[in-house]
C-alpha cells in the first residue's frame, strides 16, 4: 500500500528516470549518426564505457518494475563506469543517474515499510 510520500517519491523517481532513459538514448542515436565522424569505429575503451552506461540504463529501466534490483544495478554500474573513467566524476550533470539510483532503492525501503 502507498502513502502520499510514497506516491510522490513513486512518480519522482518513475519520470527522472524515463526523462534520462529517453535523453539518453536521443543522444546515443545522433551520435551514433549524427555525429563529427558517423561510422568511425570505436575503440575498446569507448566500446566498454558504452556498455556499461547502457547496462545503467537497463537498471533504471528494470527499476520501474523491481525498485532494488534496478537500483542496484544502476549504482553499480555508476559507480564502475565512474572507476573505469574519473573523469565522469568532473561533470555535475552525470549524478543524476547515482540519484535516482539511490531513489529506487530509497523507494524500495520505504515501501517495505509500510507493508
Amino acid at each position: 500500500m502507498r502513502t502520499k510520500s510514497n506516491k510522490e517519491l513513486w512518480w519522482i523517481t518513475r519520470v527522472l528516470s524515463g526523462l534520462i532513459i529517453a535523453f539518453s538514448l536521443f543522444m546515443f542515436i545522433g551520435e551514433t549518426f549524427f555525429g563529427e565522424k558517423p561510422g568511425e569505429p570505436m575503440s575498446n575503451n569507448a566500446i566498454l564505457q558504452l556498455s556499461i552506461g547502457g547496462i545503467g540504463l537497463i537498471g533504471l529501466g528494470l527499476a520501474w518494475k523491481w525498485e532494488l534490483t534496478g537500483g542496484i544495478i544502476a549504482l553499480v554500474a555508476f559507480i564502475v563506469l565512474a572507476i573505469i573513467n574519473p573523469i565522469t566524476l568532473q561533470f555535475p550533470l552525470l549524478y543524476i543517474y547515482p540519484v535516482i539510483a539511490i531513489l529506487f532503492i530509497v523507494l524500495w525501503a520505504k515501501s517495505r515499510e509500510t507493508t
